[in-house]
């Protein structure tokens, strides 16, 4: 059986104690001299050296290695300044303290002059230019590369991530989270004849889901092996309930979750309707600027004031002029009332057409009077057939 692979260098966190305690001791021959503090920066570079982050194979480890021979080599390690000075005389990946603890803001329980006892040191390699004409390479041209950063905090060790591990770690985290989100929401949608389209559980399918679940809480009673009823059922069933331990356990297990997935749901619901609601909302009005101890905002509280009220009398003015451009435009374009028509007159060939036919019907008329006055016995009685000529006669005489 093959033993696990160790953890990764960036999430071990090392701690020497031992080592701590070696230089607080006195038992250094006066190499170096006295006092010994905790955590100084003679023993910084010392300290890390006993710890898995540390490669002997840069310039750092090949002086270590020969100072355990040589005296003065010794004294050069536990003198932070002159061990750096002498670490950039020549190229090669070494080790240098980049930051020194800083001091504590003033706070509660924060005593005056208290430092961080943070220190940061960077592993770096460094690479030698050469004057133009010369083939020596030239100290005030060197170039350093970062290969690590490592971070000292009281007496633990860290080494920090790299870029691509956190924007890994980050974009993980964000993958994770929307798969979760899919797999929550593709549960969500329902369809029906009646209601269409839905995307949270209706009040009946609520409904029918806790009547399930209290259904699931009655079960037939847990049973022993010998086909009797368990002890722990007897008293339930002897109090009326059917249910027994196991049952009423599990049930409440799954009513646990019930009211999970409905919590979900509604924050879900509630966070769609905020993203409907203030999705093209700007909430960082006035931002934050500065670093972290010194913040301040960018704009007084004088400035976005006036700044909305410019940002509103613009707006009343834009609606002003947009009202007035469609005012004209209707008025330019509505139709003009329509003038009384008088009915056409009608021709004159009509009046005398008319007159003349009137005229001739006249004379005719006229002419049929004419003719009835011509007949004989027009002006004096008509004989009739059945009157004796004698009497018309005799009328005629007597007349």
């Amino acid at each position: 059986m093959t033993a696990p692979p160790p953890p990764p260098v960036d999430e071990t966190i090392s701690r020497r104690t031992d080592v701590l305690q070696w230089w607080l001791s006195d038992d250094k021959n006066g190499l170096p001299p006295p006092p010994y503090t905790w955590m100084e920066e003679r023993f910084i570079h010392r300290y890390f050296t006993e710890t898995p982050f540390f490669d002997w194979s840069t310039k750092n480890g090949l002086i270590f290695t020969h100072a355990q021979t040589n005296i003065p080599t010794y004294e050069l390690i536990h003198n932070r300044k002159e061990l750096e000075a002498t670490l950039t005389k020549n190229p090669g990946v070494e080790y240098v303290i980049s930051h020194e603890p800083q001091l504590v803001a003033k706070g509660p329980g924060v005593v005056e002059g208290q430092k961080s006892n943070v220190w940061v040191l960077r592993k770096q390699e460094r690479l030698f230019g050469q004057q133009q004409g010369s083939s020596t390479p030239a100290n005030s041209s060197s170039v350093t590369e970062t290969r690590g950063t490592y971070y000292i905090i009281n007496e633990n060790v860290y080494q920090a991530p790299s870029v691509a591990d956190v924007v890994e770690n980050r974009l993980l985290s964000a993958v994770v989270g929307l798969e979760k989100m899919f797999g929550k929401a593709a549960s969500l949608p329902s369809f029906t004849p009646t209601t269409g389209h839905t995307y949270l559980p209706s009040a009946k399918e609520r409904k029918s889901a806790s009547g399930s679940t209290a259904a699931s809480t009655q079960g037939s009673p847990a049973r022993s092996r010998s086909a009797s009823l368990a002890p722990e059922t007897a008293q339930s069933l002897r109090s009326g309930s059917l249910g027994a331990t196991g049952d009423i356990t599990s049930a409440s297990g799954a009513s646990a979750q019930s009211s999970d997935d409905l919590l979900a749901t509604r924050l879900l619901a509630d966070s769609l309707r905020q993203t409907s609601s203030h999705g093209d909302d700007f909430m960082d009005e006035n931002p934050l600027i500065g670093e972290p101890g010194s913040l301040k905002f960018t704009f007084s509280s004088a400035a976005i004031k006036k700044r909305r009220a410019d940002d509103e009398a613009a707006e009343k003015k834009t609606r002003e002029a947009r009202e007035k451009v469609l005012a004209s435009g209707a008025a330019s374009t509505s139709p003009k009332p329509a003038e009384k028509v008088k009915p056409p007159t009608p021709p004159p060939v009509f009046t005398e057409a008319r007159a003349s036919a009137a005229k001739e019907g006249k004379e005719k008329r006229e002419e049929r009077k004419r003719r009835r006055k011509s007949r004989p016995n027009a002006g004096g009685t008509a004989t009739s057939p059945t009157t004796p000529k004698s009497a018309t006669s005799a009328l005629g005489s007597a007349g």
